[in-house]
C-alpha cells in the first residue's frame, strides 16, 4: 500500500481569505487588512461585552425583584393583578366608548378599567373580566362608576344571563398569595400577547 502525500493547504488571510504569498506564509493578514481586521475584532469584543452587562443587568433586576416580592403584602399582589385584567379590559374595548355614557373612542380623556361591581366588595369578580369594562374618568372616578348607566349599557354588550350571573356572586372569597402569584403569570402573559398583536396591527 502506498502513501498519498497531503501538500499543506495553503495560509490564507484571516480577513479577505485570499492566499498569502509564498514569502509571507507565516503572516496571517495582508497589511492592508490588518486594521478593518482589528475594527472587526474589537467590534466582536464590544459586543460582547455589552451583551454580557446587559445579561448580568438582568440577572441582578430578577434577583431584586424576586427579593422584593417575598416582602409584599396580599392586597399588594391583589391590586398587581386588578391592574393587568383592567388593561386587559382597556386593549379588548380599544374600539368601544365609555360604557356609562356617551363618551366615544376618540375622547381625549383617560380611560378606566371599570368595574360593573366594585372590587374591594366583590372578592368574587374582581379579576373577572365581565365585570370590567373600558370607561372614561369622569365617571369612573367623580361618578362612582355611573351604574345607573354601567347596568344598561352592560346588559346590551354581555347579556342579561351574565349580568344577573355577575350580581349573584356574593359569596366571599378570600385570594391568597399563591393564587395571586398565578392568576398574574398566566394573565401577564395573555396581556402581553395583546399589546403584541395590537402592535403588529397597528404597524
Amino acid at each position: 500500500m502506498t502513501l498519498r502525500s497531503h501538500s499543506p493547504k495553503p495560509n490564507r488571510c484571516k480577513h479577505c481569505r485570499e492566499r498569502m504569498p509564498e514569502d509571507k506564509a507565516r503572516h496571517v493578514l495582508h497589511p492592508e487588512c490588518i486594521d478593518p481586521w482589528v475594527a472587526i475584532q474589537q467590534a466582536k469584543q464590544n459586543r460582547a461585552r455589552v451583551a454580557k452587562q446587559r445579561k448580568l443587568a438582568a440577572l441582578d433586576k430578577r434577583e431584586t425583584r424576586a427579593k422584593l416580592e417575598k416582602f409584599k403584602k396580599p392586597s399588594q399582589w391583589e391590586e398587581e393583578c386588578r391592574k393587568i385584567v383592567q388593561e386587559i379590559a382597556r386593549l379588548r374595548d380599544r374600539n368601544d366608548g365609555c360604557i356609562s355614557c356617551h363618551m366615544g373612542p376618540d375622547y381625549g380623556g383617560q380611560w378606566h378599567g371599570s368595574h360593573f361591581r366594585p372590587a374591594g366588595n366583590n372578592a368574587a369578580v374582581q379579576f373577572h373580566l365581565w365585570n370590567i369594562h373600558k370607561a372614561c374618568a369622569q365617571c369612573n372616578l367623580f361618578k362612582g362608576g355611573n351604574i345607573g348607566e354601567y347596568r344598561p349599557r352592560l346588559v346590551e354588550k354581555i347579556g342579561a344571563d351574565r349580568v344577573a350571573w355577575l350580581e349573584s356572586q356574593t359569596q366571599q372569597v378570600k385570594t391568597d398569595v399563591a393564587y395571586c402569584q398565578r392568576f398574574k403569570a398566566v394573565m401577564g402573559k395573555r396581556l402581553r400577547r395583546m399589546r403584541k398583536r395590537i402592535q403588529r396591527e397597528c404597524a
